[in-house]
């Protein structure tokens, strides 16, 4: 059982439809355990959501995930440039956090109020990739019929697709060298 888990919520769930996939506005939330990563720590009203556009911020994740089986960093920014979604793969471990950008006392401050904020925390490279897939379908699934532009929906689904692809791959070479 994975340890792992990605929410996402939409503001404006009930909409009927969505013009575009950049309409359904919302956030993401990445946890471990019990700890939300992307909450902060001293904030109870804090509910750990990140971002503006959930599927901007999901895609970035999933064209990503080659990056991270390839132990390559990725940065995914929010638009906003609020903060950055930070991945850095060490061995069979990606090691995230949430902090936001900017240089002085005030933004250190700041990101000390997320749960390691300097190391990250290790999560499973091979758990956290493929909850991002399935944090991706279940996205795709609710609100993709609601979208009119389906250009949007097919590149998501291809980058879904491909991510999909990139994780088989890579649990064949995982199973072939044990």
């Amino acid at each position: 059982m994975s340890n792992v888990k990605i929410k996402f919520n939409i503001e404006d769930l009930n909409s009927d439809y969505y013009e575009n996939a950049w309409d359904a506005e919302g956030g993401l939330l990445i946890k471990n355990n019990d700890t939300i990563l992307t909450k902060r720590i001293d904030d109870p009203n804090d509910d750990g959501f990140r971002g503006d556009y959930v599927f901007f911020n999901l895609m970035d994740w999933l064209t990503s995930t080659l990056e991270l089986l390839e132990d390559k960093k990725c940065y995914c920014q929010l638009i906003n440039g609020g903060g950055t979604f930070f991945f850095e793969p060490k061995g069979n471990f990606t090691y995230f956090k949430f902090y936001l950008e900017g240089t002085g006392h005030l933004i250190e401050d700041e990101n000390k109020r997320y749960p390691n904020h300097e190391e990250g925390t290790p999560l499973k490279t091979d758990e956290l990739v493929l909850e991002i897939i399935r944090i991706a379908e279940l996205f795709i699934d609710s609100i993709g019929p609601k979208i009119k532009d389906k250009s949007d929906v097919i590149g998501f689904k291809q980058s879904l697709e491909e991510a999909r692809e990139v994780y088989d791959q890579y649990i064949m070479r995982r199973e072939l060298h044990y």
